[in-house]
């Protein structure tokens, strides 16, 4: 049975960087779909296969497009897909992405491999800087936000359907529009028309018949159309007189003919008689929709149903996802009375005598309710998704609103065509459903403006982190007053709510609500002034007006009254800025105005080839080339928005012109509206602007004028005359137990008989009486209205004694507001009063008072109550004392009062509901603006306004760099001088800041009078973090012009323009060239940048606020280390220090290019605007910082006197003689002295075999502190007993090297044998010495503590040995027992077993511990010498303690010591006889120690390497193979050429680019590390190393010559760093010795062990 092979991948890892065979159980090398189990079963670990990616193909992904949101459906297994190329670079203020950008929605479905394209375009505003996060499907509808757009969604099936083809096909898309895929629904602004219009063209009559002012003609058949309007009011205001509506012209009639000479017409026949219009002019036929319909039989309504309603009507909009726009505004109540609201013949008499009026019922029966639509109504479908229509219908005293009929778009359409109206004929039938109360008061989506993110739960989408309104303009500047209803035909709210009327005597608080296309609505507006205006001789209050009574019979004509309405004057236009940071919208339609224009629009001429088409509008400039206006000439252009005729908005797609007399043709996609034709009532000698437009989607749209009056519920109180006095008596002393009645009460008391209703209007108060009181008083005010008189007055009977009524005309108070009313300050019985019919007066018998008292009073037989009332500020009624009759001169007949109808009106309750009711006016901001730029005489602006605000900025300096001047809406300036003045002066937090500026007006002598400047007046400016957005000044400046028209034009500051504070560049000095080491931790110091005087732009003393440093390390030298930082204040530059302790080997060495940044206004800012000077400005410099090593220091190194590199030689380099033991007397002379053994060389002077070991040499090197010198501190071998015993080498000498321990950098050590050849000897041979490296740390507490042996976790290549274990001729770690290379390059030793008694070991291994013998013997055979060598390399930041260490060693501690035991060397052949010292045969070794990274003393086969290389300083030139993937890898190096600091290639650490150093080399990825390196010799003429070729085991014993060996190593370096990879083994070398010969035996375990052995041999 096979063997299971099981792994468990727990480390879920995968490893692409070790070889195969190494590979450590739980990672893996490369997998796919996988993931690992973490079940809590058996299989835990275990791979699991999981579902994978696909390439798709066919999309157009990654073709400049970027993903921005993406989104799985994994029940219909389809992929939703966000994609756009553009990039909104300021999204904390976002600009609308431009019409040439792409914006992407596909779906991809899994099973089916379609990519199908769901929507595009420009409208989708997509940017890569808003990432789509927030995504959810449900139902088939695609919910997704941005924070950048408002929430949006698709129906993606209905998206689909316009799409099968993908993104090659050609059908439209199905969704274009914003309106169309916002979650707010669109809002129906309008209210439902209850008139129709239409406005005429007349045409010239034929000559045959002539004309008449009875009858006029419109051109075409429109027989159909017109027959509508039969009974329509007839208004001209183009002929002199003027036809209006108090004219009473009606249509009559309308005929259709045909002219020879006009083609087909219509007539339309009038009466009365009206002024002959003339061709050219306009007739307007306007028509009240609602009707009754009595009199037409085959009508299918109620006739009864509205008669005692009082109703108004809305409508709402059902969209495609079944969702509800919020409701229209309401109509107002759709009531005309019976009768017209007239007293006809016995009315009066019926209306005291009932106390009601029973004719004031509701003569509607039949409504056309016109339906304004949002386009065409055969668009409505797919413009706006719209499916059905719903009717509402609310009655005025209930709070349901209620359906009347659901219309669906097909029979809109039908119905309608191109029409953007639709007429629904209400016939007086009841509603058939009760809308939900959450629909009833549902006023507006709580959908919000932007949001960050999104979520589902329970099928709702929940929205967070999200802005759910928008900030609304601060107020409106407007006036209003009460004022009659024109019937001119401006507007149709006469003929509409013929009966309607503002209720007088009433305080009225007038506002106005904006709402975006979506029915986000603001608060109300109020107006900016509380004072009121005077405009064209009339006066305009505030937006609180009080509508007074009349007091004079001149004030009102009531034949011509139609009603009282209120007048709005808008003197400016609604503005509002967008500025995402304050949350201002702007506006919807933003007027388009472009450079140099300083006037709005654009001037057509009056000219009658002006026309309009479905697509096209014809027009000329007024004046050649636009001459008569050269500051409107904003001409349309391609992608502008004109208003259209059939919806809001049409979009220009091309335009013609100029041709000939300045004639342009602008083509749109829908017809335009037919504002842009010449307005004839613009005179010639003004400019007639028109306008285009640029389209805002979330911008203000539209308005609506809401009006808070809480004076509510009043009463008429319809009495039986009023008597003004006292009635007459008789038989006082016997009827009249009160006596008689005052005779001097006329004018100031009033009585009245109160009975039916009446008695309820005006109640008795009977809250505090007695249980026997039977007079009351009445608390409810009185307004006199009508008052009751005799004879034949206007009102009144021709007779003499026959009463009639007149208005009554109360007194109003000083202030002329609130009319002064009576009061009630008896109700009693006429009985109780005296008053009963038996105490009055008859028409005989009086006795007090006058005749026929008893006629005064209605049914006083009954003993009704009579109210007598207070009439002390103005009588009302007739008298009883009248003789002659004031209003007939000459009558001699009584005139006494006889009850007849007055009325009284009860004082209005306050209602405590303080609310704005919804008015019919409404409409869109951008038609209100366009009215109010056409109206404007005063001053509508400035010209040759410039803006020059900076920081830096002087007291008393001008910020507006030339005169500004005065200039009308057509951008023309005044004849006379305007004079003007600085009102207010505001930031945009909207605070007062008048302090900083003045308003400088031109003089006479200067030639600049009426004209002006903005001064500053500060005391200095700095641009700081929110001056882009605070510091913004708006100025208000009144200006009068020389005819006294007063307008207050506000220059509004503008983000980024004029009134913002404009940013200067900060400054600093330049930096030089930085040298450091990895242990500084200071790069630049803030006291190096306080000396290159850094200061931003502004005034002085304020120059150093909000500045910040930061930086980035540039590409062009090594890569960012990521531990570089900054302080932001004061720009000091750290980098984290060498830490071994914390793992940490410091940031590699060479050149780093950095580019510091100082930027002022704190470096950040909401700035709303992306143009430079208008947010935080910086200024940079690039700085070369360089990463040198850390030198050692000299006073440890080998003094250049001391650097021996051949050993051949007696005098300095060699004893003449053979020392003995060194005492210690002798040592410290010598190291008193600085002197010791030269160059530290030692050797063997007697011959001998291997166990005569007296004749084996030793020598200890020390390196150490000065004050360790004393005390016998050397002698003391504290841990060295071992390697320094006679048993090892019987010959010991003690050196010292340099003057101090290792305080810095990492110090190598080579260890240098050198064995020449004996002339005439058969052969030499030696044996190798046995380093061994000890280190310690002396301390003031411990100052000779224990020699630690130098493991190879401390040396830098990781060579040597492990503690504990088997040591190697050079101290590399070995196992008895196992035949390995310990250092590279050396042959088989040649020694044969059978031959000598040595241990011998097969395979590259020069020497192995044997008991206490060592086999390190080398033989030379001729004629050269050997030279062998060694390397150790230790970094003091390694071994040095952690610079957190707080124990006793603190500033006491003076560096590293160490100890090198070089030990057992042995000359064995020839003799010391036969190897003369004097002929300098004898082996002799020394040490040298040197700086690895500024190498000075490099022995190198009898040369130094640095002086041959050119001296200390130089980098070395190495060649380099291609990279490879891993360690044990050999490739031929090549000529590139890279650069060391250390001619040993296994000491590495990193290589350059150059010779001169700076630029690291760094691999170009993980899986391209490791390189072969391989020292350029040639270059610098040294000698190659060999190998040790073996002995013949056959005598004669011959020695090959030695073959050369290359020092190749194979070492890794770091993809950031640049820096020595360690090694990837356990217990192995960094750097592997990768010799030309390397065969596949050499990536066996060891090599990656073993460090290199350099040998010279016989060559």
């Amino acid at each position: 049975m096979a063997q299971e092979i099981k792994n468990t991948f727990l480390k879920s890892k995968m490893n692409k960087d070790l070889d195969d065979r190494i590979l450590p159980n739980g990672e893996y090398r490369d997998a796919r779909n996988i993931s690992v189990g973490r079940s809590e079963d058996n299989d835990v670990g275990a791979l699991e296969n999981i579902i994978g990616n696909d390439l798709v193909s066919g999309t157009d992904i990654g073709n400049g497009l970027t993903i921005i949101g993406i989104y799985g459906d994994n029940s219909e297994d389809t992929m939703y897909v966000f994609l756009t190329d553009y990039e909104d670079l300021n999204p904390s203020s976002p600009t609308n992405a431009p019409a040439n950008s792409k914006h992407y929605i596909y779906s991809y479905n899994a099973a089916s491999k379609t990519y199908t394209r769901l929507v595009q375009g420009h409208f989708l505003n997509f940017s890569t800087t808003n990432r789509i996060v927030g995504i959810n499907i449900v139902e088939g509808l695609l919910f997704w936000t941005d924070n950048r757009n408002q929430p949006r969604k698709i129906n993606v099936n209905l998206a689909r359907t316009f799409d099968p083809g993908g993104i090659s096909t050609l059908q439209g898309d199905y969704y274009t529009k914003e309106h169309q895929i916002s979650v707010a629904k669109y809002n129906p602004y309008q209210a439902i028309q209850l008139y129709t219009r239409v406005d005429l063209t007349v045409l010239a009559p034929d000559a045959p018949i002539p004309a008449t002012t009875t009858s006029f003609r419109v051109g075409e058949d429109r027989l159909t159309e017109l027959s509508k309007f039969i009974g329509a009011t007839v208004i001209c205001n183009e002929t002199n007189p003027t036809t209006s509506g108090s004219e009473y012209v009606t249509v009559t009639d309308v005929n259709f003919q045909f002219s020879p000479t006009t083609g087909a017409y219509t007539t339309v026949t009038v009466s009365p008689a009206m002024t002959t219009p003339t061709v050219g002019q306009f007739v307007s036929l306007i028509k009240s929709s609602m009707s009754n319909e009595s009199s037409d039989p085959t009508w299918p309504g109620d006739p009864d149903f509205l008669e005692d309603k009082f109703v108004r009507f809305s409508y709402r909009f059902k969209f495609e996802d079944n969702e509800y726009s919020i409701m229209a505004p309401f109509t107002q109540i759709a009531y005309i009375p019976k009768q017209k609201g007239f007293f006809l013949n016995g009315d009066e008499d019926a209306a005291y005598q009932s106390t009601i009026v029973d004719f004031m019922e509701n003569l509607v029966q039949n409504i056309g309710l016109i339906i304004p639509l949002p386009t065409s109504a055969n668009k409505i479908v797919s413009d706006y998704k719209i499916s059905e229509i719903d009717i509402l219908f609310r009655e005025s005293d209930a709070i349901a609103v209620k359906v009347l009929a659901s219309v669906n778009a097909g029979t809109v359409s039908g119905q309608s065509g191109l029409d953007n109206y639709y007429t629904y004929e209400y016939q007086s039938r009841k509603p058939y459903r009760t809308l939900p109360e959450a629909q009833t008061v549902r006023v507006y989506d709580k959908v919000p403006v932007r949001a960050l993110t999104q979520e589902m739960a329970g099928n709702r989408i929940m929205y967070g982190n999200f802005r759910d309104k928008h900030t609304p303009p601060s107020n409106i500047n407007y006036n209003c007053k009460i004022g009659f209803k024109s019937d001119t035909g401006a507007f149709n709210n006469w003929v509409e709510y013929p009966n309607h009327s503002v209720k007088r005597n009433r305080n009225y608080q007038v506002g106005f609500v904006l709402s975006d296309k979506f029915g986000r609505q603001s608060p109300v507006l109020l107006s900016s002034v509380d004072a009121g205006v005077e405009k064209n001789g009339v006066f305009y209050a505030g937006s609180t007006i009080y509508a007074p009574y009349d007091t004079e019979s001149t004030d009102t004509n009531v034949l011509a009254w139609f009603g009282d309405t209120i007048q709005v004057l808008v003197n400016d236009p609604i503005s509002s800025e967008i500025d995402s940071a304050s949350g201002t919208p702007g506006l919807y339609a933003i007027k388009n105005k472009y450079a140099p224009n300083t006037g709005e629009g654009f001037a057509i001429a009056a000219w009658n080839g002006t026309f309009i088409t479905n697509s096209q509008y014809t027009f000329r400039q007024d004046g050649p080339n636009g001459s008569a206006y050269p500051n409107n000439q904003n001409i349309p252009r391609v992608d502008d928005y004109m208003r259209g005729a059939y919806t809001d908005f049409v979009k220009v797609t091309a335009i013609s012109g100029p041709t000939g007399p300045s004639q342009y043709t602008v083509t749109t996609d829908g017809r335009v509206n037919d504002v842009y034709l010449r307005n004839d009532s613009v005179p010639n000698t003004d400019p007639d602007l028109k306008f285009t437009y640029n389209i805002n989607d979330l911008g203000w749209y539209s308005y609506k004028i809401v009006v808070k009056q809480t004076e509510q519920d009043y009463y008429n109180v319809y009495l039986p005359g009023i008597l003004n006095g006292y009635p007459g008596q008789k038989e006082i002393d016997t009827n009249n137990s009160g006596g008689p009645f005052p005779t001097d009460e006329t004018n100031l008391t009033a009585h009245t008989v109160l009975f039916n209703d009446n008695i309820n209007k005006v109640p008795r108060d009977l809250a505090e009486v007695g249980p026997d009181q039977k007079q009351f008083r009445s608390s409810v005010r009185l307004y006199g209205r009508v008052s009751n008189l005799m004879a034949a007055t206007p009102g009144g009977g021709a007779n003499e004694e026959e009463p009639g009524n007149a208005q009554y005309y109360p007194r109003l108070y000083s202030t002329g507001k609130n009319a002064i009313g009576h009061t009630a300050t008896t109700i009693a019985t006429a009985s109780e009063l005296d008053m009963s019919y038996s105490q009055l007066s008859t028409a005989t018998i009086e006795e007090n008072g006058g005749l026929a008292g008893n006629l005064t009073f209605y049914q006083i037989d009954t003993d009704p109550l009579i109210a007598r009332i207070s009439t002390t500020e103005k009588p009302i009624g007739w008298d009883a004392t009248r003789i002659n009759n004031p209003q007939q001169s000459g009558s001699v007949y009584t005139w006494n009062m006889l009850p007849y109808l007055a009325v009284y009106e009860t004082e209005p309750v306050e209602s405590l509901l303080d609310i704005y009711w919804e008015s019919t006016s409404e409409g869109l901001i951008v038609d209100l603006n366009a009215g109010v730029a056409s109206s404007n005489t005063g001053v509508a602006g400035f010209q040759n306004l410039t803006w020059d605000f900076k920081e830096d900025i002087a007291q008393n300096a001008f910020v507006t760099g030339s005169f500004f001047e005065p200039v009308d809406n057509q951008g023309l300036t005044f004849t006379l001088p305007v004079q003007a003045q600085l009102d207010s002066v505001t930031n945009a937090a909207g605070d007062t800041v008048g302090s900083k500026f003045e308003l400088v007006a031109g003089t006479l002598a200067a030639g600049t009078l009426g004209k002006f400047k903005l001064r500053y007046i500060g005391e200095g400016e700095v641009f700081t973090s929110t001056s882009a957005e605070q510091e913004v000044y708006s100025f208000g400046i009144t200006c009068e012009t020389d005819d006294g028209d007063v307008t207050t034009v506000l220059l509004a500051g503008i983000p980024g323009d004029f009134g913002s504070l404009e940013n200067i560049q900060p400054a600093f000095g330049q930096i030089a060239p930085i040298t450091k080491t990895p242990s500084n931790g200071v790069l630049i110091s803030a006291a190096e940048w306080n000396n290159t005087n850094y200061a931003n732009g502004g005034a002085a003393g304020l120059n150093s606020q909000q500045l910040r440093f930061s930086f980035e390390v540039l590409s062009s030298g090594n890569n960012d280390p990521g531990n570089f930082q900054m302080n932001e204040t004061t720009g000091q530059l750290t980098q984290r220090v060498t830490n071994y302790d914390q793992g940490f080997e410091g940031n590699a060495l060479g050149l780093y290019n950095i580019r510091v940044t100082l930027t002022d206004a704190n470096g950040a800012s909401n700035s709303p605007v992306n143009t430079e000077g208008y947010s935080p400005l910086s200024v940079k410099q690039d700085i070369q910082i360089t990463l040198e090593p850390i030198l050692v220091n000299t006073g440890c190194l080998t003094p250049a006197s001391d650097c021996v590199v051949n050993g051949t030689t007696q005098g300095a380099n060699f004893p003449s003689s053979i020392p003995t033991q060194i005492n210690e007397t002798q040592f410290s002379q010598m190291a008193a002295s600085g002197l010791a053994l030269p160059g530290g060389v030692f050797g063997h002077w007697r011959g001998g075999y291997y166990n005569q070991y007296d004749t084996i040499a030793a020598c200890t090197y020390y390196i150490c502190h000065g004050a360790n010198l004393t005390n016998n501190q050397l002698s003391e071998a504290n841990g060295l007993e071992q390697d320094q015993s006679p048993q090892h080498s019987p010959y010991t000498f003690k050196y010292r090297i340099g003057t101090e321990a290792h305080k810095s950098g990492i110090i190598t050590f080579t260890v240098n044998t050198f064995a020449p050849y004996v002339a005439g000897s058969s052969s030499s041979s030696f044996r190798l010495p046995r380093s061994q490296f000890y280190y310690r740390i002396p301390t003031a507490e411990t100052p000779n503590p224990v020699w630690v042996p130098l493991n190879r976790e401390n040396e830098v290549n990781e060579v040597g040995q492990s503690y504990g274990t088997v040591l190697s001729p050079m101290g590399e770690n070995l196992t008895t027992g196992t035949s390995y290379v310990v250092d590279q390059p050396v042959a088989n030793n040649g020694w044969n077993a059978n031959n000598y008694p040595f241990t011998t070991q097969t395979g590259d291994n020069p020497a192995v511990y044997d008991g206490n013998i060592f086999s390190r013997i080398i033989a030379d055979n001729g004629p050269n010498g050997v030279w062998v060598q060694t390397i150790r390399a230790f970094n003091f930041d390694e071994l040095a303690p952690s610079p957190t260490f707080t124990g006793s060693i603190g500033n006491q501690f003076n560096g590293i010591e160490y100890a090198i035991v070089c030990f057992n060397q042995q000359q064995i052949s020839p003799s010391y006889t036969d190897a003369n010292p004097a002929n300098g045969g004898l082996v002799r070794s020394y040490l040298v120690a040197d700086d690895l990274h500024m190498p000075t003393c490099a022995p190198w086969v009898l040369q130094n390497a640095v002086t041959a290389n050119g001296g200390p300083g130089n980098l070395f030139k190495y060649k380099t193979s291609a990279p490879t993937s891993g360690p044990l890898e050999y490739d031929s190096v090549l000529p590139d050429f890279k650069w060391a600091r250390s001619p040993y290639g296994d000491y590495v650490n990193e290589l350059y680019t150059t010779s001169t150093g700076g630029s690291i080399y760094r691999p170009s990825s993980e899986s391209a590390q490791y390189i072969n390196v391989l020292l350029d010799t040639q270059a610098i003429s040294l000698s190659e190393y060999t190998n040790i070729p073996q002995r013949s085991s056959q005598s004669p014993y011959q020695i090959p010559l030695a073959v050369n060996k290359d020092l190749q190593f194979a070492v890794g370096f770091d993809v950031e760093t640049g820096k020595k990879l360690d090694s990837v083994y356990v217990d192995g070398v960094g750097a592997i010795s990768m010799p030309s010969d390397y065969t596949s035996a050499y990536s066996s375990f060891p090599v990656a062990k073993t460090g290199t052995l350099r040998v010279k041999q016989n060559t």
